[in-house]
């Protein structure tokens, strides 16, 4: 009996096991090739991400620096003697007159504004710089500024400033229906972070200027009754003292108090 000799291409034909290994490796290699695709899409998405990251932190910075410096210079001190460079006389600012560390800081807080206006740093640059156009007279300009910090949904604290601070204005611009509603408001509103005896000394103030004395003396007695031991006792107690022994008591007449920042 004869021996047929089969040639290496086909004993390898006639073998299963072979045509498993050889589709695994072309799977494989062709796998490989879409892994390594994915791989550098996922590594370049990455670095995007990276570098997008970095970026805004970078911003997320420089915005807060100039906000920093804006406050440093509405809180800076005044000296006529001060140099042409606010930091001329050391790591303090100082500047020659009042007017011009607030126009000072309104460049600041106006920058922040521009190029920021979308952060929460924005919404503290704005607070600020309606104080600053209150400082300057510009009673209108700051109502819109400040009505913008309300109307904010970034910072709620900061919000609640500026309400503080609108309903003020309000009422000096004899719009007390409005500041009566934003005071109401904030006093009901267990968030609302300012003293209530505060808020209901401005209130009885306003309902003093709309002659509604009652409600003035009311709002007083019930901000004594709520104060402890508050910064506002004391005049809390003056006021409601001298609106109770005169009745012909006018707003005029008592002791404003300026608006804290």
């Amino acid at each position: 009996m004869g021996t047929t000799k089969l040639t290496r291409k086909e004993i390898l034909g006639d073998d299963p096991v072979h045509d498993v290994m050889v589709s695994a490796i072309e799977g494989v290699r062709h796998r490989g090739k879409h892994v390594a695709f994915g791989a550098a899409v996922i590594l370049l998405l990455g670095s995007g991400i990276y570098l997008a990251l970095e970026y805004l932190e970078k911003r997320d910075m420089e915005s807060q620096q100039i906000l920093s410096r804006g406050i440093d210079f509405y809180h800076a001190q005044v000296d006529s003697a001060a140099p042409d460079d606010p930091y001329g006389k050391g790591p303090d600012p100082v500047f020659r007159t009042e007017e011009a560390k607030y126009q000072a800081a309104s460049k600041e807080f106006s920058s922040v504004i521009s190029r920021f206006g979308s952060s929460r740093v924005a919404v503290i640059a704005r607070y600020y710089l309606g104080l600053c156009q209150i400082r300057f007279g510009q009673k209108e300009e700051a109502i819109k500024t400040l009505e913008a910090v309300r109307d904010n949904t970034k910072d709620r604290s900061v919000g609640y400033l500026g309400k503080r601070v609108l309903a003020k204005l309000y009422a000096e611009t004899g719009n007390y229906k409005a500041a009566q509603e934003l005071l109401e408001n904030m006093i009901k509103d267990p968030q609302c972070e300012i003293p209530k005896e505060e808020l209901k000394l401005q209130l009885s103030r306003n309902y003093l200027a709309m002659g509604k004395r009652e409600d003035a003396v009311k709002a007083l007695r019930e901000a004594k009754e709520n104060s402890g031991k508050s910064m506002f006792q004391s005049l809390l107690m003056q006021e409601l003292s001298r609106l109770e022994e005169n009745p012909a008591l006018s707003l005029k007449d008592l002791k404003q108090t300026a608006v804290r920042p």
